[in-house]
């Protein structure tokens, strides 16, 4: 079964790309909850970070924030902020 925070951690980076899917390697290291998947690795500008949190709002009900984000420096700590939340 997949897991339901790291699919929306997946969708969100498709919004932050304007729609298109992340490459399979690093869909796959988000769905593996790769604990050493950089931010800086998805390249985002801050409308793309603007993006990815809607996102991640409209699938989870949880109010994350470019602030938010700000003192982060891995995905992983978005999943665990996303999962302390729900």
């Amino acid at each position: 079964m997949a897991d339901k925070v790291r699919d929306i951690l997946i969708a969100a980076v498709r919004a932050g790309r304007h729609g298109f899917p992340p490459e399979a390697p690093l869909a796959q290291a988000i769905a593996d909850g790769n604990r050493e998947l950089t931010l800086d690795q998805l390249q985002f500008d801050s409308l793309a970070w603007m993006e990815f949190c809607i996102s991640v709002e409209l699938q989870s009900g949880q109010e994350l924030t470019p602030v938010d984000i700000e003192g982060m420096h891995y995905m992983f700590q978005i999943e665990e902020w996303i999962r302390a939340r729900a």
